[in-house]
């Protein structure tokens, strides 16, 4: 009777780990909301400039609702720093666009401004000349003012943000399958931190449902506990595929794993042991893997804790007239709502689902975290799945009007052209995958320095490696599906972590062989007025600096990391420009060359800022 006891409270001892990690994420969000100290967003020279326009387009116009107008960088074959596009402007105001251009301009040259110093007409394209030295000298001002802080702002100051990502079954190692939840899940985490939400990491943990049933049967029947003990997660994993490769022949071994699910649902004792020592034996396998690639949570719940209010819930709607008990099945209906098709809330059985859970996970993320945005990274193929689980959520007053919550959908990574699956044994473990990648990357950076000390190559082919897998993902929209092709994952040149890598290292040396020659150089005493600049290509680069605060922004209102991806790479290109026509070792100019310090000192900030939001890092050699 003692050991059922202390069996039984098994559960109960985890839901008093639960409550205990919730009660430090409030406490960290309640700091935060009253203690945390933000960047405005006005204050970035890209928005006064914005803003600089808008009022002259105003005036100019004789109108107030000019949300339309945008600057943007114009094609290096146009002359301008900046070009204003007028079609959607004129659209709305139903104005040939040549004519409002035209007002446009002349609006501008007849007012004197503190950052623009004139505009052009080229067709119905506004181009736009600003004065170029106060520019630049306030971009680089900004940044050293900012440092390492360059980029975050106060756009969503207050505002709370559960991201739900990775999320991967437990009892198997985390496939590849997993990899883009994981790595975009954690960007948009840190891209929604930057632009000012407190931000709450859930990995959602698959740790409950009927293959639960089919592992503890197979579990049952073959474990061999010192294989389990050898490799636990690859030995529950090869016991779950055993049992769907035996249930093919012998198929009533499925009503004996569902039968053993049920007993679980209700909590039995020694079902629930085994089931708890299955997910910590996976959670510190998990954190390993996590670990490597720069991946951090601040909860790790799972669908097993919210089975009993799932019950409640179903009760609830079905009380409210949400859903129906089927009368012939016993099963809980939710009837068709609007264009969604009807589905299941509760099996025959009296089991639970992904659905019901995910709803009671959905109410308890609302009133236990006073949310304002909740984000599901999960694959595009869960999309009818997260539209009725919204839907139902409003009609039941779960999800409240007030309370955004979005589907982050992505595409597959595919084998063959094939989706990888665990029973089908042709899922791809995620550790392989990191093994193989810091391998290549190994062999690249020996090829290319012989000599490297092996402490040193180890440590930055690790950074390399894990870099290749997680850019290679981030720089493609999350929604196409991805072909899984062991080339292009550790392609290591162009288009990749490497080649910012590399930037970030050139820099670094440049600044060492300067401070060999020059000393120390301190630029906190560069006065605003003594920022120069002379070279075309200097000015370009401040301007792409400029712009990495609104990049940001946008790629936290799109959910689109790639946004901030392709603009790492421009400035790495443009500043690879610049060091190929500019010696700022020979600048004798002190000033001039205090400048170009500041200028690629910014340079090297953004690029190390802007992969540290994808979760990548940078060797400080290579």
């Amino acid at each position: 009777m003692e050991i059922n006891q202390q069996k039984q409270s098994e559960f109960e001892k985890y839901k008093l780990e639960v409550i205990e990690s919730v009660n430090t994420v409030q406490e960290r969000i309640r700091k935060e909301k009253e203690h945390r100290d933000y960047v405005d967003f006005g204050s970035y020279l890209s928005v006064k400039l914005q803003k600089e326009v808008e009022e002259v387009v105003r005036e100019s116009l004789g109108t107030q609702d000019v949300e339309e107008i945008e600057l943007s960088v114009p094609p290096s074959h146009i002359s301008g720093d900046f070009a204003i596009e007028v079609f959607r402007l004129a659209k709305k105001l139903d104005e040939k666009p040549n004519i409002l251009a035209k007002k446009i301009v002349d609006g501008i040259n007849e007012h004197r401004m503190d950052l623009i110093k004139d505009a052009s007409l080229v067709g119905a394209f506004v181009n736009v000349e600003t004065h170029k030295e106060k520019l630049y000298q306030e971009i680089l001002s900004k940044i050293l003012e900012l440092g390492e802080r360059y980029g975050e702002s106060n756009i969503n100051a207050g505002k709370v943000a559960i991201i739900d990502y990775s999320a991967p079954n437990i009892a198997k190692p985390i496939g590849v399958g997993h990899l883009r939840s994981t790595i975009i899940g954690q960007a948009l985490a840190n891209i929604y931190r930057e632009t000012g939400y407190s931000v709450i990491r859930d990995n959602h943990l698959g740790d409950w449902g009927t293959q639960f049933g089919s592992l503890i049967y197979a579990y049952k029947e073959w474990g061999d506990e010192k294989r389990i003990a050898e490799n636990p997660l690859v030995e529950l994993k090869d016991l779950y595929v055993k049992f769907h490769q035996f249930s093919e022949e012998h198929p009533e071994v499925k009503d004996n794993a569902r039968e053993l699910f049920a007993r679980l649902e209700k909590k039995d004792p020694e079902l629930v042991a085994l089931w708890k020592r299955f997910r910590d034996l996976s959670l510190e396998d998990f954190e390993r893997v996590y670990k490597k690639l720069g991946i951090e949570f601040d909860l790790s719940i799972g669908e097993s804790y919210f089975t009993e209010q799932a019950d409640k819930l179903v009760d609830e709607c079905t009380g409210k007239g949400l859903c129906r008990k089927d009368e012939s099945s016993e099963a809980v209906i939710v009837d068709q709502m609007g264009d969604l098709p009807s589905f299941l809330l509760r099996k025959q059985d009296g089991s639970s689902l992904y659905l019901s859970r995910d709803l009671a996970t959905l109410q308890f993320r609302v009133n236990t975290f006073d949310s304002d945005s909740i984000l599901y990274v999960v694959g595009s193929e869960q999309e009818l799945n997260f539209k009725q689980l919204f839907e139902l959520g409003r009609r039941a007053d779960y999800l409240p009007e007030g309370v955004e919550a979005k589907h982050i959908g992505f595409g597959m990574i595919l084998r063959d052209g094939k989706k990888m699956s665990t029973r089908k044994g042709t899922l791809i473990e995620l550790e392989d995958l990191i093994s193989q990648s810091v391998s290549k990357s190994k062999e690249i950076l020996l090829a290319k320095s012989p000599n490297t000390d092996p402490q040193e190559l180890d440590k930055v082919a690790e950074i390399v490696g894990v870099g290749a897998i997680i850019y290679n993902d981030l720089r493609q929209s999350r929604t196409k599906n991805i072909s899984f092709d062991w080339d292009k994952m550790l392609d290591l040149e162009g288009g990749s972590a490497v080649y910012l890598q590399y930037s970030y290292v050139r820099i670094n040396s440049i600044m060492e062989k300067l401070k060999e020659a020059f000393g120390e150089i301190d630029l906190g005493k560069l006065e605003m007025n003594d920022i120069s600049f002379v070279n075309k290509s200097e000015f370009e680069l401040a301007k792409k600096l400029m712009a990495f605060p609104d990049v940001i922004a946008k790629a936290q209102e799109t959910d689109s990391p790639n946004y901030i991806c392709g603009y790492l790479e421009e400035l790495a290109s443009l500043f690879n420009s610049f060091y190929n026509e500019t010696s700022i070792l020979r600048t004798e100019d002190v000033k001039l060359r205090e400048s170009r310090i500041a200028l690629i000192k910014g340079v090297s900030m953004v690029i190390k800022k802007g992969l540290s939001m994808m979760s990548i890092k940078v060797p400080e050699k290579m």
